[in-house]
């Protein structure tokens, strides 16, 4: 007799598992290692259970609703403390979720561009920016500071640090948490010079007295563009 497929819901990339205490509906294609967990558990004969049990993964709430509904629900939902966040990118790495998808900081700057809006002079009408692709992309830029590995040390150094002062210097584009993270991140992983430091701060990073209006994906103010990042910054 063939063993069932204990909590796999109709879709068949969702499951039912339960983490720790607390049950969750679990797209396996999103997060890859329950999808070798629950084949493993089959093959096993482990199976016996309606809903697969594993154990606690701190933050798998926020990795859960995250990875379904993009990598910028991570800055809305963890605590702004960085510690927090070396502990979610390590399970993330654990879970096999392919958070920077290949990219280099290159390629999160040309993310970031194509969030500011522009103008179609011939059929005078504004082009909204993907800001979603944008907010993605600056955690797929914290992820890299904390596990990602460089090769050269000085022109790693200030393509991260060009990607920094995009993300603090676009209040508009990213708030408060997520540019409050990713600069902690950056000066947690590389030497800062006193250069760096004076742009940085010409940028003020402060907590809103209410952060009601961070949880909105869509912005509606026009982004001014504040400078040029093709240039040596460092």
């Amino acid at each position: 007799m063939e063993p069932t497929n204990a909590g796999r819901a109709a879709n068949d990339s969702l499951a039912k598992i339960q983490i720790g205490e607390k049950e969750y509906l679990v797209d396996t294609k999103k997060i890859p290692y329950f999808e070798s967990f629950l084949s493993f558990q089959q093959k096993a004969g482990q199976n016996t259970t309606p809903v697969p049990v594993h154990g606690d993964i701190p933050f798998f709430e926020v990795i859960n609703y995250g990875a379904s509904n993009g990598f910028r629900q991570f800055f809305r939902r963890m605590p702004t403390q960085l510690s927090d966040y070396h502990v979610l990118c390590e399970k993330l790495e654990f879970l096999a979720i392919d958070v920077p998808g290949d990219r280099k900081i290159s390629d999160i700057m040309r993310d970031f561009r194509v969030a500011k809006d522009d103008y179609d002079k011939e059929e005078r009408r504004e082009i909204k920016g993907d800001k979603f692709l944008a907010r993605d992309s600056a955690f797929r830029l914290l992820y890299l500071f904390l596990l990602g590995e460089f090769e050269s040390g000085a022109r790693d150094s200030n393509a991260a640090f060009n990607g920094t002062l995009f993300v603090v210097s676009h209040p508009r584009i990213f708030r408060y948490r997520t540019r409050k993270m990713v600069r902690e991140a950056f000066e947690e992983r590389f030497i800062v010079s006193e250069k760096q430091r004076n742009s940085l701060d010409k940028w003020r990073i402060t907590e809103p007295s209410s952060e009601g209006w961070e949880a909105g994906d869509v912005t509606t103010e026009v982004e001014d563009d504040y400078m040029s990042f093709d240039s040596d910054w460092s």
